[in-house]
């Protein structure tokens, strides 16, 4: 089974995106801010600022709309880079008002949860989930 979905479709992944972004500016906001009462120029700073402010604006669009691609088959749950063995998976949840499934499965690395754009498509993967981690 293949999936796509984009950020921007699902509130959950847009909000994760939103936060990471938040902070990003956060960080670079403040070093710019110490740039300042170190006593770099400010005018210097601004203008640093706002060039990188746009790179960032970019990005966020760039990210939020970008479609990712998740495939299931009889052995793994593919999102790249990363995989997770079914083996490895000892339940899931879903939460279908914000369109995904999070996986209960051993280990650090792998894909943890699966987003969604439309109702069907969690329904389909939801139907395939039980099947193959009941056999």
């Amino acid at each position: 089974m293949i999936w796509c979905y984009r950020a921007v479709k699902n509130p959950a992944a847009r909000r994760k995106w939103v936060a990471f972004i938040s902070i990003v500016v956060a960080v670079t906001f403040g070093y710019g801010a110490y740039r300042i009462l170190i006593g770099d120029s400010a005018i210097r700073v601004a203008l640093l600022l706002a060039i990188f402010s746009l790179f960032i604006l970019l990005y966020t669009i760039i990210a939020l709309g970008k479609p990712r691609y998740y495939f299931l088959d009889d052995e793994f749950v593919i999102y790249k880079p990363f995989k997770t063995r079914l083996g490895d998976v000892t339940g899931y949840s879903v939460d279908e008002k914000r369109l995904l499934i999070k996986l209960k499965k051993k280990g650090i690395l792998g894909v943890k949860t699966l987003y969604f754009e439309k109702i069907e498509d969690l329904k389909e993967a939801e139907k395939w989930l039980k099947k193959k981690l009941r056999s």
